[in-house]
């Protein structure tokens, strides 16, 4: 139980210094975008830099925390996991 609740902490403390770099906010501003898009019936619009997405991790943690954010249909979940890509959901 001590071992998870150290995970615990290293994704916290991993998304703190993520959240940090200027490409976090990029991520973040392009993921909300998108998911509003998604809520909007026959939009295809998406905002996403593939190539930041693949090669840099605060971006790539932005853009999801950016999406669940803002997506209606999630608004509660805010998940270092998921963010981080340690799960394959988003």
């Amino acid at each position: 139980m001590l071992a998870a609740g150290a995970a615990a902490g290293c994704v916290n403390s991993d998304l703190a210094a993520l959240r940090e770099q200027p490409s976090f906010h990029v991520g973040f501003a392009d993921g909300c975008t998108t998911s509003n898009e998604e809520d909007k019936s026959f939009s295809t619009k998406s905002a996403r830099d593939k190539y930041a997405f693949e090669n840099d991790e605060a971006y790539r943690a932005g853009w999801r925390q950016g999406w669940l954010e803002c997506n209606e249909r999630t608004p509660d979940a805010i998940d270092g996991g998921r963010i981080l890509g340690e799960r394959n959901e988003y």
